[in-house]
């Protein structure tokens, strides 16, 4: 890891900054809690509401 001092701060490179990897999975993973949590609140409407 290599940095440099600028003013009052250390700026390092970006892939060193980085915490993870960032993959395309992670989209569909985010899609497809989205739509289980559209289900499930259209199962919870239908059972109160049907």
């Amino acid at each position: 890891m290599t940095g440099r001092k600028v003013g009052d701060h250390i700026e390092i490179e970006e892939e060193d900054a980085r915490a993870g990897q960032t993959g395309t999975h992670l989209r569909y993973i985010l899609v497809i809690g989205l739509v289980l949590v559209v289900v499930g609140f259209t199962a919870v409407a239908m059972g109160w509401f049907g």
